[in-house]
């Protein structure tokens, strides 16, 4: 198998012992051409701390000095990248052994230039341990579904480190909305998915990490939900190119899946993504 290089994007801010976890689980992979790609956002807290422990890593650092955002500080990752192959992973999330091996295998053998794998979802909560930590709640994997360009545009089913896709498609299509705070990714696969089609991937390559239970996962289910309305504003303006067969295939899908699921109202949820977009 032909080994192109692979960047891996963490954007990150004051919390090298964060940090520290994520960078761990890419230098264990399997894979072995990787770089790094460390965005710190505001001031440089970090650098020596990766420096001293994370030497022997293929690692490129940059600061932006000042608070940015999650977009911004994701831009000048992409920009900064030098691989083939781009996958984003958040600072306090996790890649399995398997995951650049196993998606650079399988775009490599195939004519897709995206993939993504199953990740799992860890939910945690604050541990009485000395020192204080997280302890993992619950586990389960909440997304296993295939590609699907009407489900992606109501739901973002793809979490950020399970995908993996080729600098042509970010060359041609650009990086994140900075207007955007939250949910910029599931922006980011609906403008990819516009163009090109997403190979999956059944194997679970990846865990992200989600609040158990509380105030802070209210908080969290609230700004997600004010960011889900300034994306389905912006999804008036996208275009996509689909057949009577393709809506009919992605359609045949949903109702499949989700029939048990309260199939009405997945369908009225169908209904006004269909109402809302140019076809």
């Amino acid at each position: 198998m032909n080994t192109p290089l692979v960047s891996v994007i963490i954007r990150t801010c004051g919390r090298p012992q964060v940090l520290a976890k994520a960078l761990k689980s890419v230098q264990a992979q399997r894979y072995p051409a990787i770089e790094a790609v460390i965005v710190e956002d505001d001031k440089n807290i970090s650098e020596q701390f990766i420096r001293e422990k994370f030497s022997a890593m293929n690692i490129s650092y940059q600061c932006t000095g000042h608070k940015c955002g999650r977009c911004i500080s994701g831009n000048l990752g992409l920009e900064a990248a030098k691989g083939e192959y781009l996958n984003f992973l958040d600072d306090d999330d996790i890649l399995l052994p398997n995951h650049v091996e196993t998606l650079v295998r399988r775009l490599e053998n195939s004519p897709f230039y995206a993939a993504y794998a199953i990740a799992q979802e860890h939910q945690t909560s604050a541990s009485g341990t000395c020192p204080p930590g997280t302890r993992v709640r619950r586990k389960l994997i909440r997304y296993r579904q295939p590609f699907n360009r009407l489900l992606l545009c109501y739901m973002n089913y793809i979490p950020i480190q399970s995908i993996m896709f080729h600098r042509k498609v970010y060359a041609e299509l650009g990086g994140f909305d900075e207007q955007m705070e939250l949910l910029e990714d599931w922006d980011l696969w609906v403008r990819y998915a516009a163009r090109y089609d997403f190979l999956y991937v059944p194997t679970v390559t990846s865990v992200y990490y989600t609040p158990y239970k509380g105030r802070q996962k209210q908080l969290r289910e609230h700004d997600m939900h004010a960011a889900m309305e300034m994306a389905l504003n912006k999804y008036q303006h996208y275009q996509m190119n689909l057949s009577a067969a393709q809506i009919s295939r992605d359609m045949d899908y949903i109702v499949n899946t989700f029939n048990k699921k309260g199939f009405l109202f997945y369908m009225q949820k169908i209904r006004n993504y269909l109402l809302y977009r140019d076809i």
